[in-house]
Formats: structure tokens, C-alpha cells, sequence
């Protein structure tokens, strides 16, 4: 089906009372698909002041942001209100705008729609009882441990008799995960493309394998081949973007730099990606927040460091190209002992990857770039700690993955990849405890205690902290070696009572033998002397009787 007529059957059906799960490729316009009828129905309902008509969830801020932007041309030509409820804000004043704003229409995370709700569950209960229409954007999300326990409260608070619209490129596989949103006969609309795929039929996928060491010079090669494209490289992890950032923004330096992760500010995040857009030849390093609904039509590739957390986040992540029927390339690094993925995202999620080469990429840059890096760690002691916790930050998120039966941590090769990180040294890490393959790590023969911060604040922080360390451990070792002394001096002081006492019972045994003999002797000496009495008849009558 045409992605036009399949989002205008979803209108419809929306319209008709009916709920619907719509699976939709990225870039093809579902925004408007529940927009449009949502406007009509909240016009019919008539709702009384003081009540949300239609809410709208969405797993991020800049979701939020967005459809917001989709949402404000139609609910101003309408006279309707539009507000958005997301994190970055304080909690107070997020309830402060629900007592005091007619609010129509709410865009909000369930995230901090769930902090609210837990603040002031009865004021949004009667805010939320005239809900016409609950939309989940990016509805395959939800789904998740993190959001569960969020949208089962949320759900408590509007009417169960509404309507339901879950829009995604790649929704739930099982039926029963329908179940959590309270749909009732959901009607199924599915934009088809090229073998059944939810990527775009105008995207193009790649893949390039090479040796895990060499994944970071593979990336910048096959950057600095395509000087005029605008590209977006995702990254696992906060910590991992961080690190990149400041390695790439080095050995980049012809091209425009920027980077977002989760723990950006909102103002940096925003202005970051507003730069991004405007940018024409840009190099965006991101974390998952820019894998979805992230509306820049012009990016001319995604590429893919490494294997996302779940098959699906890779079609989400490559859909920020080939938008709006525009044509668009991605590419994923894959290791050698990764090749198994291919296979399996075409099993899975019905994408074909096609191989590239990246010829002006060999071991030897590879390990020039390495050197450079170790010599911008060495530079700064902030970046030397951020690659380190880069590269852990990677393999937690590696060992999470969703296809780790055919690419396990195990087979992973971690000397290489922590090569690719250009580590001096590598960590120790509960997930590599039975590593047997560690010991290939060419451990650096710089002494990463000398390397100073180039930052002279941090640097003068570090050294009082040092000193704190060092005078704490000197305490620590005089407070152990004072709890040694004492517990042997108990030990002894318990082995010295034992003695003196095990000496006390001896003597008074001997004194008790003593005692028995000289009563012994004594009796016996009395014997003699009445025997002799009685043979020279002096016994006295008393005395008989006292021997008889």
C-alpha cells in the first residue's frame, strides 16, 4: 500500500471510532496521519474548560519538540491549546502550568508524565477525563522495563472508553504486548515497501568489515572520502560519544563537529542539533536520543559503529536518512567476528546489507591514528579517564544486545576494539573476569599516573585529592597495623591466662597429694602407737573402746 493512502485509511479509522496500530516506514509522514483526525475529534467533543482533548506520548524530548512543531499550525487555525510536558524542567512548574493553562492538546515523555501524576494524580485524573485519543509515537519503545510501570499508571488516569492510535516503523512483534496499551480490535495498517521492509525503499545499507582494532580509522577514512556529505555516526554509549567527540574534533579538523548523548543540557542539545541541520557537509556523533523521529531531511549518511542494542534501533537509526523520498546511505562497522549480523538483520528485520570497501584504510594508519590518540590522551589526563570509560560503557552495552546467541561478548574480539579505544591500559570489568585472551593486550609503557589535566583547576584539585588519598591511605594502613598489634596482644594475653591457670590446677593437685600422704602417714603412725599400747596393756577403757 501507498504510505499516503495507508495513513489516510489510519485517519479514518481513528475517525470511525476504531483503534490502530500503524507500522510505517521512517520519514513517511505519521505525524499527520493522527494530527489531522485528532483536530476533528477534538471539535466534536466539546470539551468543558480545563480538560486535555488528545494526549500524545513520545519516548523523547525532541520527539516532543517535534510534533509539537506539526501540531501548532492546525490547533492555532482551530483556537486550540498545545502544550508540551517533558524532562529538563522542574516538576513544580510543570504542575503550576496544568492549574493554571486551558490546555487542549498534550505533547509529553511518560517519563515526567508519570512524575507528575505521582505528585498530583487526582488534578490530572480530572484533567485527562475527556481524552478522545491516546497516541503512542514511536510505540515499539514502550514496551520496555523503563516504561512499563509509566504507562500502566498513566493509563489509570484516562477514560478507557477513547480511542488508541500506535504509530512506529517497527511496532511490537507479539500480540500480547498490545495488551499493555488497552487496545480493543485494533485495526493493522502497514505501509509495505521492498521485501516487507520498515526501512525506506529510497535508503540504501552497507556494511564494511574490518579487524576490530582498526574500526575507528575505518570511520574516519570513509568520512574524509565523502568531504560534501552531511553524516551522523552513532555511538553506544554518553561516555563513548564524549570520548569521540574529542579525538574526532582532532583529527577532523577541515569538517564541522558536533555532538548530543542523553546527558546534554537541553539548551546545548538544541542548539547542537539546530547547527547540525543548518550545517551542509556537518559530522553529528550521537547516542540513540537522534535515532528517532529526529526530522533533518538532508543527512546523506548514518553510519553505525558498532551493533545496536535491538535489530529494530537499526532501522530507526538508518531512517535519519532517506527521508521524505529523498535518497539516503547507511553503513555498519562490523568486526570480523560479527559477519553474523548480516544474516540476521535480513532474517529479522528484512534489510539487506550490501558490502563496501574502504581502501584507503590499512593496519598501518590504523595504528599511526592509535598513536596520535594515545598522544591526545597523554595531552589530558580528563580524556585518558574518558576513553577508559568509554570503552566500559561499551561493553555493558555490548552485552545487552539483542543477538548476543550469534555475536556474544565471548567471541568478541575486546583486545581489538579496546586498540580501536587506543586504551594505555585496560580495565578490569566483571563481564571480562573469565577472558582468557587479555594477556594480548600490549599494555602501554606510559605512566598514566604522571599525566596531568590541562586544565590547571582540575589538575590542582587532582593533587589535593591525591594527597587526601595518600594521607586516608597512610590512616587506613596505621589504623590496620594498631588492630593487628591489639589482636595479637589478646591472643597472647589469652594464651598467658590459659597457662597461669592450667599452672594453678597442677599445684593444687600436688597440694591435695601431699595433704592424702601426710594423713596417710599420720594414720599410719597412730596404728603403731596404739599396737604398742596394746602389747604393753596401758590402753585405757575409753580408748578400747574408741578402736573397736
Amino acid at each position: 500500500m501507498h504510505p499516503s493512502l495507508a495513513l489516510v485509511l489510519a485517519g479514518t479509522h481513528l475517525l470511525n471510532l476504531s483503534d490502530v496500530v500503524v507500522e510505517s516506514p521512517t520519514g513517511s509522514g505519521k505525524t499527520l496521519a493522527f494530527v489531522l483526525p485528532m483536530m476533528r475529534m477534538i471539535q466534536n467533543a466539546r470539551l468543558q474548560k480545563n480538560e486535555i482533548g488528545a494526549l500524545i506520548l513520545s519516548p523523547s524530548r525532541e520527539l516532543c519538540s517535534q510534533i509539537v512543531n506539526v501540531i501548532k499550525p492546525f490547533a492555532e487555525k482551530l483556537k486550540l491549546s498545545v502544550e508540551t510536558v517533558t524532562g529538563g524542567q522542574k516538576v513544580d512548574k510543570n504542575i503550576k502550568m496544568f492549574k493554571n493553562k486551558d490546555i487542549n492538546i498534550l505533547v509529553a515523555t511518560p517519563g515526567r508524565l508519570f512524575q507528575i501524576i505521582q505528585h498530583e494524580k487526582t488534578m490530572i485524573a480530572r484533567a485527562m477525563k475527556g481524552v478522545q485519543l491516546l497516541v503512542i509515537d514511536e510505540a515499539d519503545r514502550f514496551n520496555e522495563i523503563q516504561f512499563e510501570d509509566h504507562m500502566r499508571e498513566i493509563l489509570s488516569c484516562i477514560p478507557k472508553q477513547r480511542r488508541t492510535g500506535l504509530f512506529s516503523a517497527t511496532q511490537v512483534k507479539e500480540e500480547d504486548d498490545l495488551m499493555v496499551f488497552g487496545l480493543r480490535n485494533a485495526k493493522q495498517v502497514k505501509v509495505s515497501q521492498e521485501r516487507n521492509s520498515a526501512a525506506p525503499s529510497t535508503l540504501k545499507n552497507y556494511f564494511v568489515e574490518c579487524p576490530a582494532d582498526e574500526k575507528t580509522s575505518v570511520c574516519l577514512e570513509f568520512i574524509r572520502q565523502r568531504t560534501d556529505k552531511k553524516v551522523l555516526i552513532f555511538f553506544p554509549s554518553c561516555n563513548s560519544v564524549r570520548y569521540f567527540h574529542k579525538i574526532f574534533e582532532r583529527c577532523l579538523t577541515k569538517r564541522p563537529l558536533f555532538a548530543v548523548h542523553g546527558k546534554c543540557s537541553n539548551p546545548h542539545r538544541a542548539a547542537q542539533i539546530k547547527a547540525f541541520s543548518e550545517s551542509t557537509n556537518g559530522v553529528m556523533i550521537s547516542t540513540d536520543v537522534m535515532a528517532r523521529g529526529i526530522d533533518i531531511t538532508d543527512i546523506d549518511w548514518v553510519i553505525q559503529y558498532d551493533l545496536p542494542k535491538h535489530s529494530s534501533w537499526f532501522v530507526h537509526r538508518a531512517g535519519r536518512t532517506a527521508r521524505c523520498g529523498r535518497d539516503g546511505n547507511a553503513l555498519i562497522l562490523i568486526a570480523t567476528e560479527q559477519l553474523a549480523y548480516v544474516s540476521f538483520l535480513d532474517n529479522h528485520e528484512k534489510v539487506k546489507l550490501e558490502e563496501v570497501k574502504v581502501p584507503t584504510s590499512t593496519s598501518r594508519k590504523a595504528e599511526e591514528l592509535r598513536q596520535k590518540m594515545i598522544k591526545i590522551q597523554v595531552s589530558d589526563r580528563a580524556i585518558l579517564e574518558l576513553g577508559t570509560r568509554a570503552f566500559v560503557s561499551h561493553i555493558e552495552s555490548y552485552a545487552k544486545h539483542d543477538c548476543h546467541l550469534i555475536c556474544s561478548l565471548d567471541d568478541l574480539n575486546v583486545v581489538g576494539l579496546a586498540n580501536s579505544y587506543a586504551l594505555l591500559r585496560l580495565p578490569k570489568m566483571r563481564e571480562l573476569a573469565q577472558r582468557k585472551d587479555l594477556d594480548q593486550f600490549d599494555r602501554s609503557d606510559i605512566e598514566t599516573s604522571e599525566i596531568k589535566y590541562a586544565d590547571p583547576k582540575l589538575e590542582a584539585n587532582r593533587d589535593t585529592v591525591m594527597k587526601e588519598k595518600h594521607e586516608k591511605k597512610i590512616e587506613t594502613l596505621a589504623a590496620k597495623e594498631k588492630k593487628r598489634r591489639e589482636k595479637e596482644a589478646r591472643k597472647m594475653k589469652r594464651a598467658g591466662g590459659r597457662f597461669k591457670s592450667r599452672a594453678t590446677g597442677a599445684n593444687a593437685e600436688e597440694k591435695r597429694a601431699k595433704k592424702r600422704k601426710s594423713e596417710e602417714e599420720d594414720d599410719a603412725q597412730n596404728d603403731i602407737r596404739l599396737l604398742k599400747k596394746i602389747k604393753r596393756g596401758k590402753l585405757s577403757k575409753k580408748e578400747i573402746k574408741d578402736v573397736l
